[in-house]
């Protein structure tokens, strides 16, 4: 099912849509600069659930006249439109009550219900205390892994679910009937609590604005494994908000999404980390490396990247190493070190010749349909193919002597010899520029 929101001059933002799909069951990061409209679209997605949103938690004039939030759900339009009468957000339409059940929406500091559900647990205090005396409760295996995995302590493992009524409380039991309620931990270990039981609920769809409150650089990191899995056991879809680099490090390609400002209207795309990086925080880097035999080549998927506009979602670098051998030693290094990225991360194309051999069947290895640019241009030069202009002085013993000659002294560029290629052999062309687009897109296999 489909949902999408579109808001509409509600705040400072003019325009702002977003479309989400609640079959995918994973994870939706949204990161942006501060004051770009998150939060907004948060509470936006809250309002679907709790109507008086935006007058409880908006500052005064964020709602105004030509204010408007359009939700798009299974085909259906649901509207809230600014009414003079409330000077509120209101809606006639009758929304359904499934998407309803399906969203919790939790909210920073302090509105979220982390940062408000102390009271609950307080007033529960005697039936928590009667249920440790009689030893009436169980032993929530899960939750003490993911705490204890998150937190790298082993403090949890006494911890229990206590039931009051429909409500669930966790406890640590002490000595002498004594006990440490869920509400004394720490804001993060309670936050932690509190989002288990918003995943083990029988809400679908959990947003959750800044998930990176109150949990330090290597709980974060932990963190996000946890909620992959649990998006596809519980078949459930968490969408979140942050700034914390250590989360959006940790993203699979997909999961990230940038959001961002564009002539007054608010879009969100899914980017990599190193994107984030270099937009939000100005650090450099490359996602995806390419390692290849010598300049010659290099120019020569430049060329037929930027001829055939061969698109690329990660950022990336091309680097001549020099010699197939050279370039098989470097990429199974960096496999076993890292120093480029994941092993996926670094694509290494050689000339033809290496097909078949064993540096030709490396993984993340593609050999080009030539045995290489400059035997197939010496070649074709002896077939009577590639003619030249003027005739050379003397006749070349070879294809490097040949393409040195004709550069200089006819004049030739490399950039002369892509053309030619590219004009006499597409469909060998064609099978470098898919590996180029492959790699350099989120789905590529080698």
């Amino acid at each position: 099912m489909q949902l999408c929101i579109e808001v509409r001059n509600v705040q400072h933002i003019k325009n702002l849509r977003i479309d989400l799909d609640l079959n995918r069951n994973g994870l939706t990061c949204i990161v942006g600069k501060n004051g770009v409209g998150k939060t907004t679209l948060i509470k936006s997605i809250r309002n679907l659930k709790v109507a008086d949103t935006f007058s409880k938690m908006a500052q005064p004039g964020a709602i105004k006249l030509g204010s408007k939030i359009s939700y798009t759900y299974d085909g259906k339009a649901y509207d809230f439109e600014y009414d003079p009468k409330l000077e509120d957000l209101n809606s006639k339409d009758v929304f359904p009550q499934d998407l309803k059940k399906q969203i919790e929406v939790e909210l920073p500091m302090p509105w979220g219900q982390r940062f408000n559900t102390f009271q609950s647990v307080s007033s529960a205090d005697n039936e928590i205390r009667t249920a440790v005396m009689l030893g009436d409760y169980y032993v929530p295996d899960e939750l003490i892994l993911l705490l204890a995995d998150v937190y790298g302590d082993d403090k949890f493992s006494t911890l229990k679910e206590v039931r009051v009524g429909k409500n669930i409380y966790y406890v640590m039991p002490l000595d002498d009937d004594r006990y440490v309620r869920e509400d004394h931990l720490s804001s993060g270990e309670f936050f932690l609590i509190s989002l288990y039981r918003k995943i083990k609920g029988v809400s679908r769809f959990i947003v959750i604005d800044e998930i990176d409150i109150s949990l330090d650089a290597a709980a974060q990191s932990r963190l996000v494994p946890w909620l992959r899995r649990f998006c596809e056991a519980e078949k459930i879809n968490i969408v979140f908000t942050t700034h914390s680099m250590a989360i959006m490090r940790t993203m699979d390609d997909g999961e990230l999404h940038y959001m961002s400002c564009e002539e007054e209207e608010v879009k969100t795309h899914p980017v990599s980390y190193n994107y984030i990086k270099s937009v939000l925080f100005g650090f450099s880097g490359w996602d995806r490396y390419i390692l290849t035999e010598d300049p010659m080549l290099e120019g020569f998927f430049k060329f037929l990247i930027a001829t055939h506009n061969i698109p690329s979602f990660y950022s990336f670098q091309i680097i001549p190493v020099g010699g197939g051998d050279n370039v098989t030693q470097l990429r199974q290094k960096n496999a076993i070190e890292g120093f480029f990225g994941a092993e996926d991360r670094v694509m290494a194309i050689l000339d033809g010749d290496y097909e078949g051999t064993r540096n030709g069947r490396q993984n993340y290895t593609f050999c080009i349909p030539f045995s290489s640019i400059e035997k197939k241009i010496f070649e074709d030069y002896k077939a009577g193919k590639f003619s030249l202009p003027s005739p050379l002085e003397f006749e070349p013993q070879g294809d490097k002597q040949f393409c040195k000659a004709i550069k200089k002294n006819l004049n030739i560029s490399s950039q002369d010899l892509y053309i030619y290629l590219n004009k006499n052999y597409p469909d060998e062309v064609m099978k470098v520029g898919r590996a180029l687009a492959g790699f350099l897109n989120r789905s590529h296999q080698l």
